[in-house]
């Protein structure tokens, strides 16, 4: 699996057309309007900016218009990585590590013709995209609760709270929050913490109490035990 990345630009003419190699459109400013041809019969439209990326098979007929003053990374692969074959729509939301990856390519490739580090960014975007967990685009009502329990790993919010953020009953809530992620909202606020945990552990030399107590453990001991419910193995065990 190869990718070739470049930056560029649209206007607001809309363009058709289909190539026999597969594509991802990632904004980094701006909008893009993109429609792309799913099926034989049916075809999926969106407007897509930063933190999304659109999906486009190979030899799928797409159609687009922009801004001109709009950029976007475009990745032309040979395959698309199976996890992203595996998805429900061509319009899905990235991590913010991906986003900020794709605007550091962007200063990169801006900067200097270097086709040797050209290649080796390339080969590091496909490592980074076959760990991205990508995301359908959730409710607006959820995606407002997911900002809000991002924000602060260390606290715990009532679900009352949460509902009355989504502007949902408690009930309603629930069941959308579950339809929407898969997960109940505790299951949902461990994975977030319980990732967190784990980059720091990796990455940082910060004391595990310290860390326990930045995603809302204030007892070392249940932090310790609930990680390694989760992971199989102590924090302890795990940075060394």
């Amino acid at each position: 699996m190869s990718a070739r990345l470049s930056i560029r630009s649209y206007t607001r003419t809309q363009h058709a057309h289909t190539h026999g190699y597969c594509q991802l459109v990632l904004p980094l400013h701006g909008t893009i309007k993109i429609s792309i041809q799913t099926s034989v019969v049916h075809a999926s439209s969106d407007r897509v900016g930063p933190g999304r990326c659109a999906i486009i098979p190979a030899d799928a007929k797409h159609s687009f218009s922009a801004d001109e003053q709009a950029r976007f990374l475009v990745a032309d692969l040979d395959q698309l990585p199976e996890l992203i074959t595996d998805l429900p729509t061509p319009f899905v939301s990235i991590s913010s590590p991906l986003l900020a990856f794709c605007q550091f390519v962007e200063h990169q490739l801006q900067h200097q013709h270097n086709p040797a580090l050209h290649e080796e960014i390339g080969a590091l975007f496909l490592s980074l995209l076959t760990q991205e967990r990508f995301q359908a685009r959730y409710d607006p009502r959820i995606s407002r609760t997911l900002e809000y329990l991002q924000q602060d790993l260390g606290q715990t919010t009532k679900l009352t709270a949460l509902a009355e953020i989504a502007c949902l009953s408690l009930s309603q809530y629930k069941a959308l929050f579950k339809q929407q992620t898969g997960l109940s909202t505790s299951q949902y606020l461990l994975k977030l913490r319980m990732d967190k945990v784990r980059a720091l552990l990796a990455h940082t030399d910060y004391p595990i109490g310290m860390i326990a107590e930045h995603v809302g453990y204030q007892d070392l001991s249940a932090f310790s035990r609930r990680f390694s419910e989760y992971f199989g193995q102590s924090p302890r065990h795990f940075r060394t």
